[in-house]
Formats: structure tokens, sequence, C-alpha cells
């Protein structure tokens, strides 16, 4: 009887240590919500000059592109969690060159805490345009290869079409 309650007492001590070591923050993840603008280079096309006739001498006008300025919304928690790894995202920034079907965004993604899989730190993230459509609903993905507590995984890509309006970041669920 004895060596079964001791048994019994070793692994309810055992199973609160596993319990005791969660990397999850206490407290609920807080939310912001900032603006970010960037350029697109191609992003309207130029009407033509009112006083050239192109039907007169077979002229042709080239397309000719206006830079235009889209402002995006992100909405950031204060720390995100996938598979017992908890990071933040510290900083965003959109690029666009004009030429590829997407806008580029670069996440940098500060790690909070490392779960014992490392099998890298997802932080999903669904885009939605002016009438509030889903365009993307994808994720960021940061190599936890080499990576320490507190470090930074740096320009983490992710792609924003071009009618993105609204990006709101969070928890990355399997599906």
């Amino acid at each position: 009887m004895k060596s079964t309650l001791c048994l019994f007492l070793v692994l309810v001590t055992v199973t609160l240590c596993f319990f005791g070591c969660s990397n999850i923050p206490d407290e609920p993840a807080t939310t912001e919500t900032m603006v970010q603008s960037y350029v697109n280079p191609y992003g309207a096309t130029a009407a033509p000059p009112v006083n050239i006739d192109p039907t007169e001498g077979g002229t042709t006008i080239p397309v000719q592109y206006v830079e235009t300025t889209n402002n995006v919304e992100f909405v950031l928690s204060s720390y995100y969690v996938y598979k017992n790894s908890v990071a933040k995202i510290t900083d965003v920034q959109l690029e666009d060159d004009g030429f590829s079907l997407n806008a580029d965004g670069f996440a940098d993604v500060e790690m909070i805490a490392i779960g014992s899989k490392r099998e890298g730190m997802k932080i999903g993230y669904t885009a939605y345009d002016a009438e509030g459509n889903v365009v993307r609903k994808n994720h960021i993905l940061a190599s936890l290869d080499g990576v320490k507590e507190g470090e930074l995984c740096e320009d983490r890509r992710f792609e924003v079409p071009r009618e993105t309006v609204k990006i709101v970041f969070h928890n990355y669920v399997e599906a």
C-alpha cells in the first residue's frame, strides 16, 4: 500500500512540474492598432492627354502609370502562442516593387519563450479588403534554429494582396 501511495505521489509531482513549466503568460494578450503606408509604383494608369488624337497619323500613346499610396491597418497582439512557444511582433514594414503579384510584408518576431519542439514559430494573419472580405489567410513562419529566448527573427516575409486595407495577426491554428 505504501509503495502504491508513493508511486501515485511521484506521478502527481511530475505532472504538476510539467504544468508549472508552461511558457504561456498568465495575463491575457492585449491588442493595439497601427497604420502603415506603402507606395505602389504602378497603382493606377494615367489618363491620356486630352489634346492628342490617337487616330491621326497612327500615333499610339504609351500607357503611363501613376504611383498610389496604400494605407493598411494592422491589429497586433502583445504576444502570440504556437505549440508552447511565445513570441511578439516588434515591427512590420510593407514594400511593393510593382512587379510581383502581391506587395511584400516583413515582420520582426521576438521570441519570448521557446517550447521544447522547436518546430518554428507560426503567427497567423488574415487580410481584409475595404468591404470586409477576406483576401488572404496565411501565416508568418519564424525558424527557431539557433534562436534563443529574447532574440529577434528579423524580416519574416508575408504576402499582402494590393487590395488589403486591414491585417489582423492572431495565434496560428493548424487546419
